[in-house]
């Protein structure tokens, strides 16, 4: 039986081919002959930052919804290249949820969103939802339709139910935040930017917005 530093040892050498030579698809299929999901989540949760980063994008290309509670505390890691590939992994991982047929109506509902289509975006959507139950990323994005619908209260449902879904989604976090701020509860959205940058340090405009909450809430 192969010990844990010939593991890290393997796979470190399938991560420098695939660094060198961008072949996702030889290093998909290396590392799924070598590895399980549990070994996997197992090295991304120990080791070294060049093991950790390894194993989180291999998760990234072969994970699913059972990887996102051993990835989703490493989008705090004190590694930021970690960090990177972390918050990539989880946003594959998410995009692969549900039947092909379901992926289709997804990616329709986010062009939708993104011609600014927003009443077509939540009726795809909430046909989703219906039909399948819907994924994280399903009520993300209809909580963004609605939000732009300025149909706060069923957006800020939304996004609560995305975090049932997926309690690392800091996208949605965000997404209360302004909720909230749209609302005028100053100390609400506070608390869920707070949230969205303790998960993900790196989203410097929610810092900003953080700061500029607490300026403001001192001014009253």
């Amino acid at each position: 039986m192969e010990d844990r530093a010939t593991r890290y040892s393997i796979l470190l050498t399938y991560y420098q081919r695939y660094l060198n030579d961008g072949e996702t698809a030889q290093f998909i299929a290396a590392v799924a002959r070598k590895y399980s999901l549990a070994t996997l989540q197992r090295l991304a949760a120990s080791g070294d930052k060049f093991s950790r980063r390894a194993a989180a994008l291999a998760l990234g290309l072969l994970g699913d919804v059972r990887s996102v509670a051993v990835l989703g505390p490493l989008l705090r890691s004190r590694d930021r290249k970690l960090r990177l590939v972390v918050d990539d992994a989880l946003r594959a991982i998410s995009a692969r949820e549900g039947s092909a047929t379901q992926r289709q109506q997804l990616e329709r509902i986010v062009r939708c969103n993104e011609c600014g289509n927003f009443e077509r975006s939540v009726e795809l959507s909430t046909q989703l939802i219906e039909s399948t139950g819907g994924t994280s990323e399903t009520y993300h994005q209809r909580s963004l339709a609605f939000f732009q619908l300025d149909s706060i209260e069923h957006a800020i449902d939304d996004c609560r139910q995305t975090l049932k879904l997926h309690p690392f989604h800091y996208a949605a976090m965000v997404g209360l935040g302004h909720c909230h701020l749209e609302l005028g509860d100053l100390l609400e959205s506070l608390f869920w930017f707070r949230q969205a940058l303790d998960v993900y340090p790196d989203l410097e405009s929610v810092r900003l917005q953080i700061r500029r909450l607490e300026k403001a809430i001192q001014e009253l």
